[in-house]
């Protein structure tokens, strides 16, 4: 089973590298309109004539909607936070608009464990419910764009954010492949139907299995950087490598033949030695709660593939001739009618 992997070569969108910073504009004045599913909201440059209740001087560094989902706020939220890296002065309150309760960020403990690495409290974490005037305000491009390109400031924000995590840990020093898994998840983008086969038949072969969800932040950058071998269906807990030490060799499981770009820029941002595959007759299905759901034919094979393709990260690898070559066959067979 191991030979009718798929290895993914071609990304959906792009994964370019800038070297430059993004741009930033600095508003001495700024009308923040609170989100709305109704009416116009955002932050617009300059005082609105009508009277507005004014906020406190800045700074503030503004980052758009704050996604709550972990890798969504990696790839959507966090790139925008790039001008703490080299700020000067008293550090900026974070400005931003949330579409639920105040809690709900206080609940999130990526967002905290992030943050704190930053210098940042969740409380310098602000939003207003109703039109306000706000000074000193710093407004950046993102420093990665989704399915697009990273600029080279996003890889030394995330270094700034990890380092310390890892720094005590001795990289590279757990030869026993981990997978990540994820069985007791819910809910999500992607899952395997049956990836508990898969683990079963991993866990028989001594490999340790790992469950993202369960751990905070500092932990799973530390778990990822002293595993030699990380593997496990892509997902937001892949987007982790980006923080832990450079050179993470990961093998990854694809629900299509086409990797999503972001894997690829996020790779690049910490120089990660990834290769992922898609395993020939995969089905897909409905499930509540995920945008795909899909099915491996052999779970056991698929497992035994993995083990595989993590040995060959260090040298080159076959190729799919032979599954393509037998696609070919099978579209090209002539159709033979039944009957007289």
């Amino acid at each position: 089973m191991a030979s009718r992997f798929f290895r993914c070569s071609s990304l959906w969108g792009t994964a370019d590298w800038i070297a430059e910073d993004p741009a930033r504009q600095h508003l001495p004045e700024a009308t923040y309109r609170p989100w709305s599913a109704e009416a116009p909201w955002g932050l617009f440059p300059g005082a609105e004539p009508a009277p507005r209740e004014a906020a406190d001087d800045g700074p503030f560094l503004y980052v758009g909607p704050l996604a709550t989902h972990y890798g969504h706020f990696l790839i959507n939220t966090l790139p925008r936070l790039w001008p703490l890296v080299s700020w000067q002065g008293p550090l900026p309150r974070i400005l931003c608009h949330v579409s639920g309760p105040r809690q709900a960020l206080e609940e999130l403990a990526f967002l905290r464990a992030i943050l704190c690495q930053l210098g940042i409290d969740t409380a310098d974490v602000v939003s207003f419910d109703r039109p306000q005037t706000v000074r000193d305000v710093v407004v950046p491009e993102p420093a990665l764009r989704e399915q697009a390109a990273v600029h080279a400031v996003f890889a030394e924000l995330c270094r700034t954010i990890g380092r310390p995590l890892w720094r005590d840990v001795a990289v590279d020093a757990v030869t026993r492949p981990l997978y990540l898994s994820k069985t007791r998840l819910r809910a999500g983008v992607a899952h395997v139907t049956n990836e508990e086969a898969i683990v079963a038949e991993l866990e028989r072969r001594g490999v340790e299995i790992a469950f993202p969800e369960t751990l905070g932040f500092a932990e799973q950058v530390r778990l990822l950087s002293g595993r030699q071998i990380v593997m496990g269906t892509l997902g937001s807990a892949f987007h982790t490598s980006a923080f832990a030490a450079p050179g993470r060799r990961l093998v990854g499981l694809n629900w299509q033949i086409a990797v999503n770009a972001n894997f690829a820029l996020l790779d690049r941002v910490n120089g990660a030695q990834a290769r992922y595959y898609h395993p020939h007759g995969t089905l897909y299905e409905e499930a509540p709660g995920w945008q795909v759901a899909w099915t491996v034919a052999d779970p056991r094979g698929v497992a035994e593939a993995l083990l595989r393709r993590a040995e060959w990260l260090d040298r080159d690898e076959p190729d799919d001739a032979g599954v393509l070559a037998e696609m070919r066959r099978r579209a090209l067979r002539p159709f033979r009618r039944r009957g007289p």
